[in-house]
Formats: C-alpha cells, structure tokens, sequence
C-alpha cells in the first residue's frame, strides 16, 4: 500500500477532524466537534500556517501541522512542525511519522521559509535520529539546539479570574515579576 501526502484546504476537511478528535482524545482531552470544526475551518488554508495528512486507500492515516513562530535569533518566522500524529494500528513500523515531516520540511520550503523547527523529548532518540536523516536525504542542515519547550496550562488561572476579576491584573505587576526575579533569599526564603 501506498501513503499519499496532502496539504490540507477546504476539500480535505472532512478527513483531517477525525484524525484531530482522536489525537485530542489521546492526549486526554475532552472534544468539542463543533469547536475544534469552527478552530480549523479557520486556519485550513491559511498562507502561513498549513496541515498536512497521510492518506492511505482513501483514508487518513496521520497529519502533521506547521504554524509560524517568531524567532529573535533569525530575525525572522520559522515554521514550526509540530502535532505529528499516526493512527494508533500503524504507529513505529512504516514510517508515516516520518513521511509526514519530511512533507512538512518541503513545503515550507516551498512556501520560502528558512528554516524549520521540530521537537521532540530529549530521550526521544529514534525521533532526534530521524531529524538528523531527514537532514542530509534533503541536502539541508541540522542542528540539535538542546532547548526545552514548555506548556502551561492556563485554565486555572483563567477560571481564578472568573471569580477575582482583578487576579490578572495582580499577577501583571512590576511588583510580583521583580520578586519572582530576585534571588531565592532576598524574596524571604
């Protein structure tokens, strides 16, 4: 069987929600079709921000998705790669994962990006190994940049201030980001 890449628009919307929903549903979150409909309805076909799927005999077998991002360093907007998801049966043995980010590196070179960011775990070594094939079978350079990304999770603070509507407006004063930035012991502990 072959796998088949597309870069979603309009036409492939009905393949691309159902892989979202069950990605969604793996990492544990409870889905709103309507919601995540409207969320892509609006960014499928975007000029900077794309998606792309995996099809196999006429069925979706993976996406990936690719935001710009601003980075300092270059000066310039990355396109980012992220979300790569596999139907659970056909995850780790026949290289979707892959096949869907070297789409995601070709196209946005396509559309003039350049450069591209990936992640993965530091531990992650069969994803950090792939970054680095994908690199030199595409003739373009790698770097491993040893960051750390993080995600935080705001809804707490956003159903605190729910209730304490001035909350936000505490937690944006000069006041608590210099005692966040002093040292340990001069903010009393």
């Amino acid at each position: 069987m072959s796998i088949d890449t597309v870069v979603v628009g309009r036409d492939q919307l009905d393949l691309l929600i159902p892989l979202i929903v069950e990605h969604q549903r793996a990492c544990g979150r409870e889905v709103d079709l309507a919601i995540t409909r409207a969320f892509f309805e609006g960014v499928v076909g975007n000029d900077a921000s794309f998606q792309i799927i995996a099809i196999e005999e006429g069925v979706a077998v993976g996406c990936v998705m690719v935001d710009p991002i601003p980075n300092l360093q270059f000066a310039d907007n990355v396109a980012y790669v992220h979300d790569v998801y596999v139907t659970e049966p056909l995850r780790g043995f026949r290289g979707i994962g892959a096949i869907l980010v070297a789409a995601a590196f070709v196209e946005a070179m396509r559309r003039g990006y350049e450069y591209a960011e990936g992640e993965t775990e530091p531990d992650n070594t069969p994803a950090r190994k792939l970054y680095d094939r994908l690199a030199k079978k595409m003739g373009v350079g790698c770097k491993d940049v040893g960051s750390v990304r993080y995600l935080l999770d705001l809804r707490p603070g956003i159903e605190r201030a729910r209730n304490e509507p001035e909350y936000l407006d505490r937690l944006a004063s000069p006041r608590l980001l210099s005692r966040l930035s002093a040292p340990p012991e001069a903010d009393g502990h």
